[in-house]
C-alpha cells in the first residue's frame, strides 16, 4: 500500500457513517425555579354578555284627560326598581267581527302623547316597550281580543297593520327597544299568513325587537312566535280553584307546576322569554281568576301580595326567564281599591322584592 493510501485509510477509520465525531457541547446552566419560560397560551375569547333581564311594569295610558302627564307615575316606576316600563296603548274596534281599528278619542292617548311618555321614561333610564292592546267598544256576548272573528280578515289585517304601523313609527322615533305587535289574539295568532306582511311593513319602519304577547292558556299554539323577537305570555293562570284556600303554599305549587308546563314548551325554543303581563287585583278570589277584569268584589290587599309572593318564590333564579312585567301601574290604588295596581298596597313591598329577585 502507498504512503498516500495509508494515510486516507487512517482518516477514514476516524469517522462514523462518513461524518466527524461531534464534540458534546456545553450543558446550560440550570435556570432559578420560576424563571423558565412558558409557551405562549391563546387568548380565550371574552365572555357573552349575560342576557338582557327585563324587570319591568306596564303602565296603562288610560288618561282620558288630554292634559294628564304620566312624569310622576313613571318616577314612581323607577323607584320601585324597575329597569323596564311597557307602556300599554288601547287600540278599540266595535265588535269581535268588525275592522274600524284605531285610537279613540276618548279612552286612547294620542301617539303625540305616547312619544312624549316614550321619551320622558327614557330620560328616567328606563327601557321602553310600546304595547298595544285591543279593546272592544260594543262587544256582543261573550266577545273579546281573544275571539276576533273578523267579516272580513283581509280588511281586519290591512286596518290592525296601519294601527300598528303608526306606533312602530313613534317607536322608531322615540327609540323604544321594544314594540308588541299582538296580544292575546288566540283567534288570529295561527294565521301567519296574513301576519307576515304586516310584521314586514312594521319591520321597514322599526328596527327594535318585536314581541308577541300570548294569552296564558293559548301559548302552546301560537304560531305567531316564529315572525318575533321575543316570546311573551300574559301571566293570568288560575292558581287555585274558588272553594280552595289561598294559601301559600298552594299558591307557590301552582306557579311551579306552570314553570314547569312552560319549561317544557320552551326546551326546544331558543328566543327570550318573558312575562308581558303578570297581575292580580287586590280582592277576594284574586288568584282564582287573575283574567277576571271586571270591577267590583270585596277588597283583599292581601290576597294580591300572595299572589305575586308566590310567583317570586316560584320563579327566582329561573334561567328560562328574561323578563316580567307588572300589570299596572296606572290606577289610584290605596287600600281600598279592588284594581290591579299595587300603588299604596302591600303588593307593593313585595313587587319590589320580586324585580329585585330577576
Amino acid at each position: 500500500m502507498t504512503r498516500l493510501a495509508a494515510g486516507l485509510a487512517l482518516l477514514l477509520a476516524g469517522t462514523t457513517h462518513g461524518s466527524p465525531e461531534r464534540v458534546p457541547e456545553k450543558a446550560a446552566p440550570p435556570r432559578a425555579p420560576g424563571t423558565t419560560p412558558l409557551p405562549p397560551m391563546g387568548v380565550p375569547p371574552p365572555p357573552a354578555p349575560p342576557a338582557e333581564r327585563q324587570r319591568g311594569v306596564a303602565l296603562g295610558m288610560f288618561a282620558e284627560d288630554v292634559s294628564f302627564s304620566y312624569g310622576p307615575l313613571l318616577a314612581e316606576i323607577v323607584a320601585l326598581g324597575a329597569t323596564h316600563v311597557a307602556l300599554v296603548v288601547p287600540l278599540y274596534q266595535t265588535d269581535g267581527g268588525s275592522h274600524d281599528i284605531g285610537l279613540d278619542t276618548r279612552y286612547s292617548p294620542t301617539l303625540e302623547a305616547v312619544a312624549e311618555t316614550a321619551r320622558a321614561a327614557r330620560r328616567d333610564g328606563l327601557e321602553v316597550m310600546i304595547f298595544p292592546i285591543l279593546r272592544l267598544s260594543a262587544p256582543r256576548a261573550g266577545e273579546w281580543r281573544g275571539t276576533l272573528a273578523p267579516r272580513d280578515r283581509d280588511a281586519w289585517f290591512r286596518s290592525y297593520g296601519d294601527a300598528l304601523g303608526d306606533l312602530a313609527g313613534v317607536a322608531a322615533l322615540t327609540g323604544a327597544k321594544r314594540l308588541v305587535i299582538g296580544s292575546e289574539l288566540s283567534s288570529l295568532d295561527e294565521d301567519l299568513a296574513h301576519w307576515r306582511p304586516v310584521v314586514e311593513r312594521v319591520r321597514a319602519v322599526y328596527s327594535g325587537k318585536l314581541v308577541y304577547s300570548a294569552n296564558w292558556d293559548h301559548y302552546d299554539k301560537a304560531r305567531l312566535f316564529d315572525l318575533v323577537d321575543e316570546e311573551g305570555i300574559s301571566g293570568y293562570f288560575n292558581l287555585r280553584e274558588p272553594t280552595v284556600s289561598a294559601n301559600d303554599a298552594a299558591l307557590e305549587a301552582s306557579w311551579q307546576r306552570v314553570r314547569h308546563q312552560i319549561e317544557a314548551w320552551r326546551a326546544a325554543r331558543t328566543q327570550p322569554f318573558i312575562f308581558t303581563e303578570l297581575g292580580y287585583r287586590s280582592r277576594t278570589g284574586a288568584t282564582a281568576a287573575p283574567w277576571d277584569e271586571v270591577p267590583g268584589g270585596s277588597p283583599d290587599p292581601d290576597e294580591q301580595r300572595r299572589g305575586f309572593a308566590a310567583f317570586r318564590r316560584a320563579w327566582t333564579g329561573a334561567a328560562s326567564l328574561d323578563g316580567v312585567y307588572i300589570w299596572n301601574w296606572y290606577g289610584y290604588g290605596g287600600a281600598g281599591s279592588t284594581s290591579y295596581t299595587p300603588r299604596g298596597k302591600p303588593a307593593e313591598t313585595e313587587v319590589r322584592a320580586l324585580l329585585e329577585s330577576l
